[in-house]
């Protein structure tokens, strides 16, 4: 992030699922000036409506090579085992996090977590609150975390495209307040730095569980930015390959 001496940086955050609303969080702890653009109303994102658990090392007899190696295997060569270290390493910090920030994992009689057993995992370390609705109970305590916050919040704002100077995410053009009544307005928000949290592109495909809002906005302007591009699925096939 860049900012001129003696000015507060502005960081300019799109989504507000996890991803955004917990980056929106940290900025803003450290001394950033936060704007969050979210398409809808706050509280819609793909978070609210993931229904399993998270997982993580939570528990004295488990094992992180093992979280690991369960991990990999489910993902059938396709995943990227850096990224994947990441994750087990990190993942127990993250979900403590959470629990700071008022998620309310499901405990037993004895107040400690309990434990859930889901597919490819060989050890019973998913965590779930209020049963399948551990999305929607994570989303609430962010989202409510972050309007008690310094955060500025637009809702109801598309994504039109990203602001570049040719080398970086300048700032994000934006279409608010459209309805089916009204056209909206265009606006133009700069930033010190940009972040995108759009989620994924679910809608885009006939038959989806991911809800109405994941139309890939996010990447459609990030690649018409100019922003690198990997191509999955030949490293799909080549991982695969290697499998055997």
């Amino acid at each position: 992030m860049t900012a001129q001496p003696g000015r507060t940086p502005h960081a300019v955050i799109v989504g507000s699922g996890i991803a955004g609303l917990l980056t929106a969080l940290h900025a803003v702890e450290h001394g950033c000036r936060v704007t969050l653009v979210t398409k809808d109303v706050l509280e819609h994102a793909n978070t609210r409506y993931a229904q399993g658990g998270i997982a993580g090392v939570m528990f004295d007899d488990d094992r992180a090579d093992d979280h690991l190696h369960d991990t990999l295997v489910a993902g059938a060569g396709l995943s990227d085992p850096s990224a994947v270290r990441v994750l087990v390493d990190e993942g127990p910090a993250r979900i403590r996090e959470l629990i700071d920030l008022g998620v309310a994992f499901d405990r037993d009689d004895r107040g400690g977590f309990v434990k859930g057993l889901e597919a490819a995992h060989s050890y019973p370390r998913i965590l779930h609150a209020g049963g399948d609705a551990t999305g929607t109970a994570i989303e609430r305590a962010l989202v409510a975390r972050l309007r008690s916050s310094a955060v500025t919040v637009i809702e109801h704002a598309f994504l039109v495209d990203l602001l570049t100077d040719g080398t970086r995410a300048t700032g994000v053009e934006l279409l608010v307040g459209e309805t089916d009544a009204s056209p909206g307005r265009r606006e133009t928000l700069v930033g010190d730095a940009v972040v995108l949290a759009t989620g994924g592109a679910g809608e885009l495909y006939a038959h989806s569980t991911n809800p109405e809002v994941a139309t890939g906005d996010g990447i459609a302007a990030a690649v018409r930015a100019g922003a690198a591009r990997r191509q999955h699925h030949r490293i799909a096939r080549k991982r695969l390959a290697a499998a055997g």
